[in-house]
């Protein structure tokens, strides 16, 4: 049976894109803190944006996951898997 890790599911925002194949997200909660700029700022593949979401400034809810709870993963298993470890999910308001 093949279970799935959350290792973080925070709001971020788009700051900015590298080459057109990755994008770079802050976590908003961490912007303006102390946490700012030590391991807040990711850079996601962005294939994985839906495309309305992946301007300058777009809010969205990043989910990071780990397909097992193995520690001693093989890196190459990593690396060749790394664009499943994101999930996105559109934020939505109730008033």
């Amino acid at each position: 049976m093949d279970e799935i890790f959350l290792l973080a599911r925070e709001t971020v925002r788009v700051i900015f894109h590298i080459d057109g194949e990755y994008t770079r997200v802050i976590w908003e909660r961490s912007e303006n803190t102390a946490w700012a700029g030590i391991g807040w700022i990711f850079d996601i593949p962005t294939y994985v944006i839906p495309s309305d979401l992946r301007a300058i400034g777009s809010r969205f809810l990043l989910s990071i996951v780990k397909p097992n709870a193995n520690d001693c993963e093989d890196i190459e298993n990593i690396r060749n898997n790394r664009n499943s470890f994101f999930h996105i999910e559109r934020l939505t308001f109730v008033i």
